[in-house]
């Protein structure tokens, strides 16, 4: 409460209205930090020095690279070289000594330096206006790798008949001001274009300052000789700015000068063992292994490249390929695991002695969560059950045509069945499977463990709930500690203690709490007293109106529009009952019952009677059972309770009808009450609360008796 300083009064302190679910969204599991499940593939984190370094260090020393730099291409390589980098997690303080131009640092613990210098270096000529370079290379071998570095691989001596070649032609704007050039490409003398190439062409290019564009142009030599090569001149407003070297292309119809040492050369004309020593030798990640195809027709030649590779990690899937013909079964599995076209047309999951297909591992299936997720109905309309979210819908039958796969379910198989069935409140159904999950064989026992807790609500009386969730209360990950910590609150809540809200961005929670904290009321008229249930209140007015009920009822059996009907005629007799009778002051407003006696002169007639609090009026006539009802209309929550000890009482079924704008009466939602005793009865996962203008809410118990609440749509 407030003070309002100009009239005295007590302003009452702003609270959130009511508020839609949010949206059903599907949830996936990231195993890195916002990749989906197709990026999570091996490019992810690919192989350089860090990694080499990191492999290579002794197991009981601190690892420290200084080709750290290099683990930096994306964000999941650079939190796992921080993972395995043995540097402090804080910056221990620095003391560098300086001596003149020496610096000396002993850092306390493993560091990584990074410095710079200054150096000498010779004057070059002043920049030319326009700079051009021109290069040749062959197609399809245009690098190669050195010192695990690429570099071009350009051709500079031997040009090779019927082979195609390309010229690289690249032109700097080294200047401040735009360039607009005129480039003049022609293919050598003697030379044939390919590839949509022409023997001449001029090119005209914008250039801004300080850029360079590349072009390129491709052609092959018919017959040997020595053909000159017009090099690529630049012009500007007919003006030469810029051109390349001539160059002479010396053509021959087999190579001259060979590289003995080169894996071209190696893989084609090498005997085994040098083929196998060149393995040994270098980078195979680097080379194209496929050019030695050819020579796997021999087993044994077959066997021991195998096992070369699979020593170094290496895959290349035609050389593993030979395997079916040499029926050499370990690697036969590795080429079909690898085979996508042919796992693909299989289907679902398999196990056999050579292939073994998990739609999880292949990445073309996962587990999805839907959340959050309400239904509008809580069993089946027909002989079919009907999923009207569409993505669960799709997920499920999705699930279900995988797991048809199989002779019997998995243990995952069964805790996911648990779950889906779950989100359609097919509670029976959960349990039995659920009981049937072999917790010795369970691998992620969190994930069991809610599931255990959670399906213990459904009990009378949970027997295992708080003890399953107290072990998860300190969790290190904040979602699975607030959802086990909620467990509890909800647990301590169904006991009688306040309601806590765990996670201040959990809607559910903000809304349970904001609706156990304000103010409501409901009473009713049963021998000759108003017995009256309250919560967050410190006084009443009960206005009493003589009726004839019979003829109201005659003319509208809506006991709640009876109000209306008195609300310009003055009471028969008012009076104010003060709740808070006994307490402080500032005392905070009271939860309880109150019986009110009915006016003497009052007590053998028909009356209406009228309660009036916190801005709030119920109008009732008399209603027979021994339930006790609160509807909190700005939250859109009904909370149920015994008539006598105000005990919540659970599993009671609550049907809800809407009368739209238009008059229109249609079924809205159903379901039972928790072991609080509260029912949502406005939310749902779709966008109908829109149009309601007025709920009609029945209340169920086959022990306590019925009865029906009218209420209006939460503000929002």
């Amino acid at each position: 409460m407030s003070l309002d300083d100009d009239t005295g009064i007590e302003l009452e302190t702003l609270r959130a209205l009511y508020r839609q679910p949010d949206k059903t969204k599907e949830w996936a599991e990231n195993n890195y930090h916002h990749l989906t499940i197709d990026r999570q593939d091996a490019n992810l984190i690919t192989v350089n020095a860090f990694w080499r370094d990191y492999a290579r260090h002794t197991a009981n020393e601190p690892f420290v690279s200084r080709n750290f730099a290099e683990a930096s291409r994306n964000f999941p390589e650079m939190l796992l070289a921080l993972a395995v980098l043995d540097l402090p997690f804080e910056s221990p303080k620095q003391e560098p000594q300086f001596d003149k131009a020496k610096m000396t640092l002993t850092p306390p613990d493993q560091a990584v330096a990074v410095h710079e210098e200054i150096r000498e270096v010779p004057a070059r000529e002043p920049a030319a206006r326009v700079l051009v370079g021109q290069s040749y290379f062959r197609l399809g071998d245009r690098h190669r790798v050195v010192d695990g570095e690429q570099v071009d691989n350009y051709v500079t001596e031997e040009f090779l008949i019927h082979t195609v070649y390309g010229c690289q032609v690249v032109v700097t704007n080294p200047n401040s001001s735009r360039q607009k050039l005129n480039v003049l490409l022609q293919i050598p003398q003697g030379a044939i274009p390919v590839l949509n190439g022409r023997e001449t062409k001029s090119v005209f290019i914008p250039l801004e300052p300080y850029h360079t564009q590349t072009l390129e142009y491709h052609f092959y030599f018919p017959a040997p000789g020595d053909f000159d090569h017009f090099p690529v001149h630049v012009s500007r407003n007919d003006e030469l700015v810029a051109f390349a070297p001539p160059f002479s292309c010396h053509v021959v119809e087999k190579p001259t000068k060979i590289d003995q040492k080169s894996w071209d050369y190696v893989s084609q004309f090498g005997t085994p063992e040098e083929v196998l020593a060149f393995l040994d030798a270098n980078n195979v990640s680097t080379i194209n292994l496929d050019r030695i195809a050819w020579r796997m027709h021999d087993k044994a030649f077959f066997e021991t490249v195998i096992a070369k590779l699979t020593a170094r990690h290496v895959y290349s899937h035609t050389l593993w390929s030979y395997a079916i013909k040499h029926n050499v079964p370990g690697p036969a599995r590795e080429f079909l695991q690898h085979a996508d076209p042919l796992v693909n047309e299989i289907g679902g999951r398999l196990r056999s002695p050579l292939l073994a297909i998990d739609p999880v591992l292949r990445r073309t299936f996962e587990h999805l969560e839907y959340k959050p997720l309400v239904n509008a109905r809580a069993h089946a309309l027909g002989k079919r059950r009907q999923i009207v979210n569409d993505r669960f819908h799709e997920q499920y039958h999705r699930w279900l045509a995988q797991a048809a796969y199989d002779r019997d379910l998995s243990t995952d198989d069964k805790l996911t069945a648990t779950y889906y069935l779950l989100l359609q409140d097919r509670v029976a159904e959960a349990r039995e499977m659920f009981a049937q999950v072999p917790v010795a064989e369970v691998a992620s026992r969190l994930q069991y463990d809610y599931c255990a807790a959670y399906l213990d609500f459904f009990q009378d009386e949970p027997t295992q709930a708080r003890a399953i969730a107290q072990k998860y209360v300190d969790h290190p990950v904040d979602r699975w500690r607030n959802t086990f910590q909620t467990i509890i609150a909800q647990l301590d809540e169904a006991e009688g203690k306040d309601p806590q809200v765990v996670d201040p961005k959990n809607r559910d929670q903000q809304q349970g709490a904001l609706a156990a904290t304000e103010p409501s009321f409901e009473f009713q008229v049963e021998g000759g007293q108003i017995q009256l249930a309250y919560q967050n209140l410190r006084q009443v007015r009960v206005n009493y109106y003589l009726m004839d009920v019979e003829l109201l009822f005659s003319r509208n059996p809506f006991v709640q529009q009876f109000r209306g009907q008195f609300s310009a005629i003055k009471p028969n007799q008012s009076v104010t009952i003060n709740l808070a009778e006994g307490q402080p002051a500032d005392a905070k407003p009271g939860s309880g019952s109150r019986k009110i006696p009915l006016p003497e002169a009052l007590r053998n007639r028909n009356v209406l009677v009228e309660v009036i609090g916190a801005g709030q009026t119920r109008a009732v006539a008399y209603y027979a059972h021994s339930l006790s009802v609160q509807v909190i209309e700005n939250y859109g929550q009904v909370r149920v309770t015994r008539a006598e000890g105000g005990k919540p009482v659970s599993r009671a079924y609550v049907k809800v009808y809407a009368q739209l704008a238009d008059g229109q009466v249609k079924f809205y939602k159903d379901g039972y009450t928790d072991l609080r005793g509260r029912f949502d009865y406005a939310s749902l996962s779709t966008d109908e609360l829109g149009g309601v203008r007025k709920f009609a809410i029945l209340i169920l118990s086959e022990e306590h008796g019925a009865l029906v609440r009218e209420a209006t749509p939460p503000k929002q």
